[in-house]
C-alpha cells in the first residue's frame, strides 16, 4: 500500500488493514499511524533478558519488544530510577549557548532557551540508556522561533535498525519506513550504534537479580521471622488431634496453649540471628552495580568514610556528565541545527550550539600543555629546555608573605 507525504510516497509494510487515504490536506505523521498496545504488568526473569537479546539479535527481523517491556518493568526500580534521574537533572542544570564565530551570542541563546529545544536535548540525553531516540515536532512556526509539540515515538513502535516506525509494536506488522523521508515528516532520529541496546540491559539484571533477593528475604521472615510452636501430643485420636492443630493455629492470637499430661511444649526460635544479611548484602550489591553503570560512581547515594574518596568518585561523575554534554553538542550540531535551518528557522552557517563548561574544560586541557613546545620535522614536539628568564615567584593566596 502506497500513501503521499508532501508529495512523497512512502511504500508501507504488509499486513496492512486499514487504509490511510491521502487527500490534499491530509498529513500523515508518525504519532498518527502507531497504535497504542495495552500494557502488559508481569513478572520478569533473568532467562526473559536472555530471550529478549536473542529477538533482538534475529539478523532478519530484529525485535526489540521483550526489551523494551522489560526495560519499562525494571524502571520501576527506585535506585535505578533516581540513577537515572540524577544524571539527566545534572544535564538539564548545565546552561548551553549559542555561538558565532566562537563567540556567545546571547540574544540569539534567548531565543531558543525555550521548552521545546529542551525536550529536544533531554531526548538526546536518553538515548544513552534505551540506545536510541526518535522524535516527533509539530506545529512548526520558524517566524516565532517556536516549536509547538516534541513527541517521543514510543521505543517499541520502532525498529531502529531498519528504519521503521511499527504500526502494532511488532516487527512481523505493519510498518512505515522514514529513513529517506524523515525531515519531510518531521522526525529526527538520534543514534549512535544501531547494534547497540544501551546501558538499561546491564541494569535490568540487576534489578532482577535484587527482586529475587526481596522475594526470597520475604519468604523467609514468613517462615522463620517468627518463633514456631511444636506440641507433641500423648494420643493418636484424629478429633483430638485435629483438636491440637486448631488450638496450635491459634497460638499467635491467644499466646497459649492447653494440653494434657505427657504432653510436650516448646516454642522454637530461628538459630541464626543474621540471617537476612545474605540477602542484604545481595540487594547492596545489585544497587551499587547499577549506581556505578548509570554514573560511575557510589558516593552520591552511598555513606563513605573518607572525604577523599567521595571527591574522587564525584570528580568521575563529572567527567562522565561533560562526556554526555558533549554527545548532545555532536547531535545539535549534525542534525537539530540542519534540520531547523530546512525548516525555515533563521540561523546563521556559522552558528553553533556548546556548553560554557565544555568550552572552558578544553581550554584548561589544551593551555595545560607546555608553552615552550616547538614541532619537529615528523610532526612531533620537542621540549624547550631554554631557562625562563625573570622569574617571579608570586604569593599564594591566603597565605603568609615573608
Amino acid at each position: 500500500m502506497q500513501f503521499k507525504i508532501l508529495g512523497k510516497t512512502i511504500q508501507l509494510g504488509k499486513q496492512q488493514t486499514n487504509n490511510f487515504p491521502a487527500k490534499k490536506n491530509d498529513r500523515k505523521r508518525a504519532t498518527t499511524v502507531i497504535r497504542k498496545q495495552y500494557k502488559r504488568e508481569v513478572s520478569w526473569n533473568i532467562s526473559d533478558i536472555k530471550m529478549a537479546l536473542i529477538m533482538a539479535e534475529n539478523p532478519i527481523n530484529p525485535d526489540r519488544l521483550r526489551l523494551h517491556q522489560i526495560f519499562r518493568y525494571c524502571l520501576r526500580d527506585a535506585r535505578l530510577k533516581s540513577q537515572i534521574r540524577d544524571a539527566l537533572l545534572k544535564i538539564k542544570s548545565e546552561p548551553w549557548m549559542l555561538y558565532i564565530d566562537d563567540n556567545p551570542d546571547e540574544e540569539l541563546t534567548e531565543a531558543y532557551r525555550k521548552r521545546w529545544f529542551n525536550l529536544i536535548i533531554q531526548y538526546i540525553a536518553e538515548k544513552e540508556f534505551h540506545a536510541y531516540s526518535v522524535i516527533e515536532l509539530d506545529k512548526i512556526e520558524p517566524d516565532k522561533t517556536q516549536i509547538g509539540t516534541v513527541t517521543l515515538i514510543p521505543r517499541e513502535h520502532v525498529s531502529i535498525e531498519n528504519q521503521w516506525i511499527l504500526f502494532n509494536a511488532t516487527i512481523n506488522g505493519s510498518y512505515m519506513p522514514y529513513g529517506d523521508v524523515m525531515w519531510e515528516i518531521d522526525l529526527l532520529e538520534f543514534c549512535d550504534d544501531r547494534s547497540d541496546y544501551g546501558t538499561l540491559l546491564e541494569c535490568a539484571y540487576n534489578v532482577l537479580w535484587k527482586y529475587y533477593a526481596r522475594a526470597d528475604w520475604s519468604r523467609t521472615s514468613e517462615k522463620w521471622g517468627s518463633p514456631v510452636l511444636s506440641v507433641l501430643v500423648d494420643t493418636v485420636d484424629d478429633r483430638e488431634l485435629d483438636d491440637y492443630e486448631t488450638r496450635a493455629a491459634n497460638f499467635g492470637s491467644d499466646g497459649y496453649i492447653i494440653g494434657q499430661k505427657g504432653d510436650e511444649t516448646s516454642v522454637l526460635f530461628p538459630s541464626g540471628t543474621k540471617m537476612h544479611e545474605i540477602y542484604l548484602e545481595n540487594i547492596k550489591l545489585c544497587n551499587e552495580e547499577m549506581t556505578l553503570m548509570v554514573n560511575g560512581q557510589t558516593a552520591t547515594t552511598d555513606q563513605k568514610a573518607f572525604v577523599g574518596s567521595s571527591e574522587v568518585q564525584e570528580r568521575k561523575f563529572e567527567d562522565l556528565t561533560l562526556s554526555r554534554l558533549q554527545t548532545i553538542v555532536d547531535d545539535v550540531n549534525e542534525k537539530v541545527i540542519p534540520y531547523l535551518r530546512y525548516k525555515g528557522f533563521k540561523l546563521p552557517e556559522d552558528i553553533r550550539f556548546d556548553y560554557p563548561a565544555l568550552v572552558q574544560e578544553r581550554m584548561k586541557k589544551t593551555q595545560g600543555q607546555t608553552a615552550h613546545e616547538e614541532p619537529l620535522n615528523n610532526g612531533t614536539k620537542k621540549q624547550d629546555t631554554k631557562p625562563t628568564k625573570d622569574v617571579k615567584e608570586l604569593p599564594i593566596p591566603g597565605g603568609n608573605e615573608q
